[in-house]
């Protein structure tokens, strides 16, 4: 008697391999969707740090005399068109010592629900008094 000897693959090792593929599939695009979402956020944070630095080289290089102490300066329409809708940018000054103004920025957009703030600070002295 001969014996059938048949090659190939089951049912079941192809519904295993089936499996098998679709759960790395769905690992691997998930991994892409999260990146995707993490290099959003990253480019965000860098144009809105980049704006508040750009904001703090405009006011140093504008007259020591235009800075008041308690002054609020809305600086919104200079952000860049990059950032979420409904981002704000906006300055503090104040007075740490005599000759010094603190500029405080801070840059606020919203990312999926989540609120992000950017914020720096600068002093700014008086350049260029003599005696």
């Amino acid at each position: 008697m001969a014996k059938n000897k048949q090659a190939g693959f089951t049912l079941v090792e192809m519904l295993l391999t089936i499996v098998v593929l679709g759960i790395a599939i769905t690992s691997i695009a998930t991994l892409y969707y999260q990146t995707q979402g993490l290099q959003t956020d990253s480019r965000d944070l860098d144009l809105a740090t980049r704006a508040a630095q750009t904001e703090i080289e405009v006011l140093r290089n504008n007259s020591y005399n235009s800075l008041t102490p308690g002054q609020n300066i809305n600086f919104t329409s200079s952000l860049p068109s990059g950032l979420p809708p409904g981002a704000t940018g906006t300055v503090v000054v104040s007075q740490p010592a005599n000759g010094l103004r603190r500029v405080d920025v801070s840059v606020n957009y919203t990312i999926s629900g989540n609120p992000k703030t950017v914020e720096l600070s600068s002093t700014i002295g008086v350049i260029g008094i003599g005696k």
